[in-house]
């Protein structure tokens, strides 16, 4: 099944627009556009409020989703130095390819398929970035930008981080182009591994019945 395909597949759980609505609860300063989370960072997200009362209780989501248009808005804004601009992602610019899908710009911004695959945390109160994580990555999300503890994603660009999934996806969308290769290469160890020992177990056999193993070009 290609990426494209598990995609639509995420799509289409059933709770996706409920988990949607539950999460707007959580925005900080309530602008945070919750709604452009792709499903599979919803529902893991989701899932984490709802396990732990002290997620809801002082996790706060700062920052979501935004379309093209407003990443390049802000690019602008940074390049042209305006006041009040922080350093933004140049739009255009491509993060990486998996099955035949491109991402682009920021994790924040609205790829091809509409959805935005990243979600930055702020914590409040009697809450520290280490008890955070523990619930959060216990519901499979997981910080993927260095010194940033508060980025956090469910899918990157090498395929679905570890974690839960919803009901009614297979357990083919967690079979990334990342743990197909490793699997080929595990394939090919264990062939080459069984064929050295089988050739092994020959050459004793050979032995101990006093013939000559064969070449490996007999």
């Amino acid at each position: 099944m290609g990426a494209s395909a598990r995609r639509r597949r995420l799509t289409m759980y059933d709770a996706y627009q409920d988990d949607l609505a539950y999460l707007e609860q959580f925005r900080d300063d309530g602008d945070e556009n919750v709604r452009l989370l792709e499903p599979l960072l919803a529902f893991r997200l989701s899932r984490a409020y709802r396990r732990s009362e002290r997620l809801r209780g002082f996790l706060r989501i700062e920052s979501a989703g935004r379309t093209r248009d407003v990443q390049q808005y802000l690019y602008d804004g940074y390049k042209e130095k305006r006041a009040g601009f922080n350093m933004a992602a140049n739009p255009a610019r491509i993060i990486g390819s998996r099955g035949g899908f491109t991402f682009r710009g920021s994790w924040h911004m609205a790829q091809e398929d509409g959805f935005v695959y990243a979600v930055d945390l702020t914590h409040h109160g009697a809450l520290s970035w280490d008890d955070a994580h523990d619930d959060l990555r216990a519901s499979g999300l997981h910080e993927t930008v260095p010194n940033e503890p508060w980025h956090h994603q469910a899918t990157t660009i090498k395929g679905p981080k570890p974690g839960p999934f919803p009901d009614g996806t297979t357990t083919e969308d967690e079979l990334t182009p990342e743990l197909e290769e490793r699997l080929d290469g595990l394939a090919t160890w264990v062939f080459n591994g069984t064929t050295m020992i089988l050739k092994r177990i020959e050459e004793l056999s050979m032995e101990i019945n006093g013939t000559t193993p064969k070449g490996d070009d007999e």
